[in-house]
């Protein structure tokens, strides 16, 4: 091989290897990695569809489909009433100030689950946060009670049933 052929074969090859260098560049930069997930150009990505649930929001207003057994006290304003529409399921959430204390809540909905036949699986009490987790039938329910320092109130009650 004369040096002109020798020469032309070196430039072959640095332009294969430069090309081969690119390439993996762009690849990299194209599935460029963060932690252990993997980056997809937006051209590759399917459109996903839609899981979050519909809410429906209904101020001081408790939920039309609520539980009406549920006790809830009398002349009280609704801080959060809403609905989740799931696929399949529904949860219908109430939250207001209560004049009653945490100890006196946490009483009132145990026995009332004890009462209407829910199955408590989960219980927590403690002097500033307690929480009754049950279930009935094809139905769940959360009720979570945590003390409250706005004036005129003594603790905050949460509920949410969930209907599958």
């Amino acid at each position: 091989m004369d040096d002109i052929e020798q020469a032309g074969h070196k430039k072959i090859i640095t332009i294969g290897v430069s090309l081969v260098v690119i390439i993996a560049i762009a690849v990299f930069a194209i599935y460029k990695q963060k932690g252990d997930e993997v980056v997809v150009p937006v051209a590759e990505q399917k459109v996903a569809t839609s899981t979050a649930p519909q809410k429906t929001e209904f101020g001081i207003n408790k939920p039309a489909d609520f539980p009406t057994d549920i006790p809830v006290e009398k002349g009280i304003k609704f801080e959060q009433s809403y609905s989740l529409d799931y696929k399949g399921q529904k949860q219908l959430t109430i939250v207001f100030l209560s004049a009653k204390t945490v100890k006196e809540n946490y009483a009132l909905y145990t026995d009332f689950l004890k009462e209407k036949n829910w199955n408590i699986s989960k219980k927590y009490e403690g002097p500033k946060v307690s929480s009754l987790y049950g279930t009935k039938e094809n139905n769940d329910i959360n009720v979570t009670i945590s003390g409250n320092t706005t004036a005129g109130s003594k603790s905050q009650v949460s509920i949410s049933v969930l209907k599958k």
